[in-house]
């Protein structure tokens, strides 16, 4: 039985999950139950099921509407659903909450930059950037080193994106990705090639724009038979996407 599926059935059992005789069992109070439900909720997500995750933080908050928890997955599924007004209402929530949220900060910060409020972004990001306790760390940076991107201060969007390359090489997808562009701007291509590539690589290998990317600098460097073979790759492999349609778009100019 996966966790989900205990924790579902820990629910439904008013003198929740025994760990041993009649002795350890006890009811559970109104924020286990939240807690439980919130659970629950992240592992909806995780499968791809907003609806039934906001279905569960429904329900959590009617019990306990204290955790900050509760709001920042509901900030979450309701990014998922593109409801943006709703999604930065329940992440500015979960951090009016918890101050010190790093976690929370940071989808507060990314879905501000999302909204094009980027004088509001830095702050939460900063805050999660600094937390020396966020495991995750390196999405905070990545995030500001976005956000100074967007506002033309490429030295300190490098300095930023460095930075989450540094703590989190493997699974810098997005960091890669726009310090490639910065290295494009400088008409450093080959030294963008190199980003673009890490950035679709093992574990980014879903990444369809990076591979796009990789393929604009192959055909700016003048390599047309590599960005011809990244173009029909991309056309193949992410046929619905927007990045295979300018794929296709680029392949009808090619020499």
């Amino acid at each position: 039985m996966r966790k989900l599926d205990v924790v579902a059935a820990c629910l439904t059992l008013l003198a929740g999950c025994a760990t041993g005789g009649d002795e350890t069992r006890r009811k559970l109070s109104g924020m286990e139950r939240a807690r439980l439900l919130v659970e629950v909720a992240n592992g909806a997500l995780m499968e791809g099921d907003p609806v039934g995750a906001l279905q569960n933080l429904s329900a959590a908050e009617q019990l306990d509407g204290s955790l900050p928890e509760l709001f920042h997955t509901k900030a979450l599924a309701l990014a998922t659903r593109h409801d943006r007004a709703g999604a930065l209402q329940a992440a500015e929530k979960a951090v009016s909450l918890r101050p010190d949220y790093a976690e929370a900060n940071n989808t507060l910060g990314r879905l501000l930059i999302d909204d094009n409020q980027l004088a509001r972004a830095e702050a939460p990001l900063m805050k999660a950037a600094r937390d020396a306790l966020y495991r995750e760390s390196y999405k905070a940076e990545t995030n500001l080193g976005i956000l100074y991107y967007r506002n033309g201060k490429y030295k300190k969007s490098v300095a930023r994106l460095d930075r989450a390359i540094l703590l989190s090489p493997q699974v810098s997808c997005i960091a890669y990705y726009y310090r490639g562009h910065i290295k494009m701007r400088e008409s450093r291509v080959l030294e963008a090639v190199d980003d673009y590539q890490r950035a679709s690589q093992k574990i980014c290998g879903k990444f369809a724009d990076a591979h796009l990317a990789l393929g604009i600098a192959h055909e700016r460097n003048g390599e047309v038979f590599k960005a011809r073979r990244k173009y029909l790759d991309l056309t193949e492999h992410f046929a619905a996407s927007p990045a295979a349609r300018q794929a296709m778009e680029r392949l009808r100019r090619l020499p």
